[in-house]
């Protein structure tokens, strides 16, 4: 039975169109860049950041254009040019101070940590009894509200003081600015595991003959 289902499995890979070459190679590729974020996750964290504000500028540009050459009956065509101008204002702070985007967008991450920890505590309370699964929503909550407190306890300074020297203030971006290249880092290892499995998957299907010139097993000798 599990002969015949990884045989199942393979079939629905080779019959997707998978170029397992490509997708391996890509797979190996992210894993790689993951490896290299993990040894400078705080760089990783700028340089997203910044590149996350080249996205919303392109973004804030092509609604500018938009508006400025088509639409030209449309009420709403001020509101359309005004709103790609915020986007270019996010962009220029996002690439101009990419430390303070971070910090805040590490804050909103705690924030919703937090949040999401105890909407599961609450929900884990209100399914006790109904069986072993809420023991699983109980740990989530626990480990979310955990993550959320740590990376809000590492965020916020312990006092001003702290922050009245260069060297105090670096101290502190460097106590937290590791964490979103963390998870980017991660993102991409993770990604580049299934693409890899994927990749394997596929060309094990590839390596097996034909469907039609497999033997059955019931030749009769010449």
């Amino acid at each position: 039975m599990g002969t015949f289902g990884t045989t199942m499995d393979r079939n629905r890979l080779a019959s997707s169109g998978i170029s397992w070459g490509w997708i391996l190679a890509l797979g190996l590729l992210l894993i790689v860049l993951g490896l290299i974020g993990l040894g400078m996750t705080f760089w990783l964290t700028i340089v997203s950041m910044m590149w996350l504000g080249v996205l919303v500028g392109i973004g804030g540009l092509t609604q500018i254009f938009d508006s400025a050459f088509h639409h030209k009956g449309w009420r709403a065509r001020l509101s359309h040019l005004v709103i790609g101008l915020v986007y270019l204002f996010a962009a220029a702070v996002l690439i101009a101070t990419p430390i303070s985007a971070a910090f805040w967008l590490t804050v909103m991450l705690a924030g919703f940590l937090i949040a999401a920890g105890l909407v599961k505590l609450y929900m884990a309370f209100q399914v006790r009894g109904r069986g072993g699964a809420w023991i699983a929503v109980l740990l989530s909550g626990v480990v979310s509200l955990l993550m959320g407190v740590l990376i809000f306890s590492a965020v916020v300074p312990a006092s001003d003081l702290s922050l009245a020297t260069a060297e105090g203030r670096a101290q502190w971006v460097t106590a937290w600015g590791w964490i979103i290249g963390l998870i980017i880092a991660v993102e991409l290892l993770m990604e580049g595991a299934s693409l890899v499995a994927l990749g394997v998957g596929a060309s094990r299907k590839a390596a097996l003959p034909p469907q039609g010139d497999r033997g059955t097993g019931h030749e009769l000798p010449a």
